[in-house]
C-alpha cells in the first residue's frame, strides 16, 4: 500500500456516534498524517468546523463531555420544527471566532439539502454558524435554515457521505462512516419515529459513494445509541482503533 502524509477527509453524520470521528482524527495526528481538506455533514460538519477553527481532537472530546447539550436547544411550538437555534448560536459564537466558512484555518465544505429545489448543496464559503446549523437540521425536529431564498435542512437526507467537494485533488480521500443501521426492538415516541425514519433514508444514500473513497473507516458503533453522548470516551476509542486498522502502518 502506497504511503502518504496528507489526506482529504469526509465525515458522515450520525448524531452522537459522530464522536467516533474524533478518535479517527487522533489516530491521523499520531501517524503524522495531515488533514488537507475536509467535507462534513450533520455531526461530521460540527467536527469539521471545530477542526477548521483550530481545535485538537482531545480538546473537542473534552468539550463534548462538558457541555450540557439540552441547554443549547430552545424548544418551541411546532412550526417547521420543534427546536430553534437561538441558544446554540450564542454558544457557537463564543466557541469559534470565525464568522464565515472561508475564514477557518482549514478548507471546510458543508453539505445541506435545499428542500425547495430538492437537491444537496455544498458550501465552502458563507456565514457561520448558519450553514453549520443547516447541515444539522433534521427535518421535523429542528427548524430549517433560510439562506438566500433557500430552505436548508440536514444534508444527510440526500448525501451522508459527501465526497463530491473533494473530487479532483491529488491527496487520497479518507471517508469515515459512523451511521450503520441497527435493528430496533421498538419505537416509543414521535422523536424516535422521526430519527429512525431519517437514519434509514440517510443510510440508503451512503452506499453508492463508498466507491469514491480511497480509504473507508467504519467504527463499530452499532451498540451505541445515536442520541447518547454519555459514552463519549468509548465512542472516541472505537473510532481511534478503527482508524489504526484501516490506515497503513
Amino acid at each position: 500500500m502506497k504511503r502518504f502524509n496528507e489526506v482529504n477527509l469526509v465525515l458522515s453524520g450520525g448524531a452522537a456516534r459522530g464522536i467516533a470521528h474524533l478518535g479517527v482524527l487522533q489516530a491521523l495526528k499520531e501517524k503524522g498524517i495531515k488533514v488537507k481538506r475536509v467535507s462534513g455533514v450533520s455531526a461530521g460538519a460540527i467536527v469539521a468546523v471545530l477542526l477548521g477553527a483550530g481545535y485538537e481532537p482531545l480538546e473537542i472530546l473534552k468539550l463534548v463531555k462538558e457541555v450540557r447539550w439540552l441547554n443549547l436547544f430552545k424548544f418551541k411550538p411546532p412550526g417547521l420544527g420543534f427546536i430553534g437555534w437561538e441558544k446554540a448560536r450564542s454558544f457557537f459564537n463564543e466557541l469559534v471566532a470565525a464568522k464565515r466558512l472561508e475564514e477557518l484555518s482549514l478548507p471546510v465544505n458543508l453539505c445541506a439539502v435545499d428542500l425547495l429545489e430538492g437537491k444537496p448543496l455544498y458550501f465552502s464559503e458563507g456565514p457561520l454558524p448558519e450553514l453549520l446549523f443547516a447541515s444539522c437540521a433534521i427535518p421535523g425536529v429542528f427548524e430549517p435554515v433560510r439562506y438566500r431564498r433557500r430552505l436548508l435542512v440536514d444534508g444527510g437526507l440526500m448525501n451522508n457521505l459527501p465526497v463530491e467537494p473533494l473530487e479532483g485533488y491529488p491527496e487520497p480521500v479518507l471517508c469515515v462512516d459512523v451511521l450503520p443501521v441497527s435493528k430496533e426492538k421498538r419505537v416509543n415516541n414521535y422523536f424516535q419515529l422521526i430519527i429512525r425514519s431519517f437514519f434509514l433514508a440517510v443510510r440508503a444514500n451512503s452506499e453508492k459513494r463508498r466507491r469514491y473513497c480511497d480509504f473507508l473507516v467504519e467504527p463499530p458503533v452499532l451498540s451505541f445509541s445515536p442520541l447518547d453522548v454519555r459514552k463519549a470516551d468509548e465512542l472516541f476509542k472505537v473510532g481511534y482503533e478503527a482508524a489504526l486498522k484501516a490506515l497503513p502502518d
